[in-house]
């Protein structure tokens, strides 16, 4: 952090979270336990180095009860408390517009919280009908099989970050935005990563598709009074600003653009050598310095602090 002129970063944990196998009574149990383990560690680490670091909460869900008492112990007990909750794109199948999830949204509404979305591995729909019962007294197969079920074939080719990934973040954000989430708890602030995923791409087909739903009356132009309400994007991953930038600003204020590293599975090197093409390329976005600023930090602490 020091060498690249990092004064503050937030931690958070990336896929596959804290509910490491597939659902079950032991797994949730292990899960809970983790995830107090987790947001221990990051009030410890906030509360050493206030001025460098800060996290966000982990949830043992698709538990939900387990994860409600982790909100109340994190937000309520917890000092320092977190700076807002990470979310993977699915919990074993509950994707982010899921009506279970709608007392963790009421919960963190009332807090104002922020949540940062992170993608992972993408789930089939028999999976989840078969194997989403936290309830069970064992889970039934293992997490590697868990895997090899939702795997595409064609990622024998690639590792599944590199296409899956994206892919779900905007799988599990059209969910939301057609399960009206976003109107339905206004408190909630939403950082979606890797400049949007395969969203922003996608949005005009979203909004387009969505005259299927009478109810939802999705246009173009309450999709970006949705995002400027509740929605920041950050550019973490191997994203070229030339291209990502622009692409975004078709639909937020630069004000909703944040940096970030994708620190350490972007390993450092790697990560360095974005910060130097950002510095270069963001000038080439932005003829005025104050915006590239705003993107690298003050939009954050706007929003984080």
């Amino acid at each position: 952090m020091r060498d690249q002129n990092i004064t503050k970063s937030y931690l958070s944990i990336s896929s596959p979270g804290v509910y490491l196998s597939v659902p079950s009574r032991a797994a949730t149990k292990n899960a809970t336990q983790l995830a107090r383990q987790v947001n221990q560690f990051g009030s410890q680490l906030k509360a050493r180095y206030p001025d460098n670091f800060g996290f966000f909460a982990s949830l043992p869900l698709p538990a939900i009860e387990e994860s409600l008492k982790e909100i109340e112990y994190c937000f309520y007990e917890l000092d320092p408390k977190p700076d807002g909750v990470v979310l993977m794109s699915n919990f074993y199948g509950m994707y982010l517009g899921e009506a279970d999830l709608d007392p963790i949204y009421e919960g963190l509404n009332a807090l104002n919280v922020t949540i940062f979305e992170h993608p992972t591995t993408p789930c089939t729909e028999y999976n989840y009908l078969k194997y989403n019962d936290v309830d069970a007294k064992t889970s039934t197969i293992t997490p590697r099989e868990w895997q090899s079920l939702n795997r595409p074939v064609a990622a024998r080719q690639f590792a599944t970050p590199t296409l899956d990934f994206p892919f779900d973040t905007a799988r599990t954000f059209a969910d939301l935005f057609y399960s009206e989430v976003p109107s339905r708890f206004p408190q909630l602030k939403w950082i979606i990563p890797h400049a949007g995923g395969g969203l922003v791409a996608t949005l005009d087909r979203l909004i387009g598709y969505s005259t299927l739903y009478p109810d939802l009356n999705l246009t173009q132009s309450s999709m970006r009074e949705i995002l400027a309400r509740s929605f920041y994007f950050d550019l973490a991953g191997p994203w070229p600003v030339d291209s990502a930038i622009p692409a975004l600003l078709q639909w937020v204020e630069y004000t909703h653009i944040i940096w970030g590293s994708d620190v350490p599975f972007t390993p450092w090197a790697a990560a360095a050598a974005g910060i130097t093409n950002f510095d270069r390329d963001i000038q080439e976005v932005f003829e005025d310095p104050e915006r590239s600023r705003a993107i690298r930090s003050s939009n954050a602490k706007r929003l984080l602090e």
